[in-house]
């Protein structure tokens, strides 16, 4: 006979404000404090279950039970993700999309993005050992952002390092969030857009050559990235 797991009851009867305090750390905060794979909480008022695990993830990537389409909330389309992008697709439309970026995400590749990180963050002790005062993750933060633009070939200039990563940060923190994390998140989402727009279609114009840094394959055809 087989046994199902139970499942816990998150106690309280309303985690929004928790979700919103703790971000990504709200759910393993829990699978810690409960030594779980699997518990209820409320979220915004409406029941949520909360599953971790090798096996949960086949469940949750099971498109017979799970669908995209209409399930992220806009506030979240607004800041993070992005509105119509790939997290609110399903069934085919999902599937290339997903393909074309995880056709970048070979061990070569992985193995040149670890190294460029590396050589950036090395070269960068050099101007921070002649700050008064160094923010980690202020400086981490512009590190990522520059290494990010190059590995994906995207041009950067080195004086709009600092407001790209400022941009990207906001997104990140306006997850979810309301009053001005929210505003700020969005505002930062418009942006980001704009610029990477503008970037597609120039290139797609022929006004502007980038260097094509991979090479993709999927599906039967292959294309530069």
């Amino acid at each position: 006979m087989e046994v199902k797991e139970r499942i816990v009851q998150d106690k309280g009867l309303d985690h929004t404000l928790k979700l919103l305090e703790e971000g990504y750390l709200f759910i393993k905060n829990r699978m810690d404090l409960y030594k779980c794979n699997i518990f209820e909480t409320h979220i915004m008022g409406e029941k949520a279950i909360c599953i971790s695990g090798e096996e949960a993830c086949k469940i949750f990537y099971n498109e017979e039970l799970f669908q995209r389409k209409g399930a992220m909330p806009k506030r979240i389309q607004k800041t993070l993700f992005g509105v119509n992008a790939i997290q609110g697709m399903d069934n085919q439309a999902h599937i290339q999309r997903k393909l074309l970026f995880m056709s970048l995400m070979t061990e070569v590749h992985q193995k040149e993005l670890a190294e460029l990180f590396e050589k950036e963050m090395e070269a960068s002790v050099n101007k921070w050992a002649n700050m008064e005062e160094v923010v980690l993750f202020h400086e981490a933060k512009n590190v990522i952002c520059k290494i990010a633009c190059f590995w994906t070939g995207v041009p950067l200039a080195e004086s709009d390092v600092e407001s790209r990563a400022d941009d990207f940060c906001a997104m990140v923190d306006g997850l979810g969030g309301v009053g001005p994390r929210y505003w700020k998140g969005k505002a930062a989402r418009n942006r980001t857009e704009e610029w990477i727009g503008g970037i597609i279609d120039d290139v797609r114009q022929e006004k502007l050559i980038v260097k094509k840094r991979f090479r993709t394959s999927f599906n039967g055809f292959s294309q530069r990235a």
